[in-house]
């Protein structure tokens, strides 16, 4: 019984995981209104969030944030990334 109840537990994690992953490469490219694989400081704009933490997003500083970025970005509770001040 104790097995079944991992096994669901488990295969249910493993799903919500892959709903998550899903809507944020969704959101990614929503974001990514030209399509080359980046999302720049104007297609940011789009999303408060994303504008807001662009900054600390940008880890390789070159004003656009990749897919490995946001996911990143995405990953990060929001208390745990300082809001952007300026």
């Amino acid at each position: 019984m104790k097995k079944k109840h991992l096994l669901a537990a488990l295969t249910l994690i493993t799903v919500s995981g892959f709903a998550w992953a899903g809507a944020g490469t969704a959101a990614f490219q929503e974001l990514d209104a030209n399509h080359d694989g980046q999302i720049s400081r104007d297609e940011a704009k789009k999303s408060s969030d994303v504008n807001n933490k662009f900054n600390q997003a940008d880890a390789n500083k070159n004003g656009k944030l990749d897919a490995a970025e946001f996911s990143a970005l995405e990953a990060t509770p929001k208390e745990a990334m300082p809001k952007e001040t300026k």
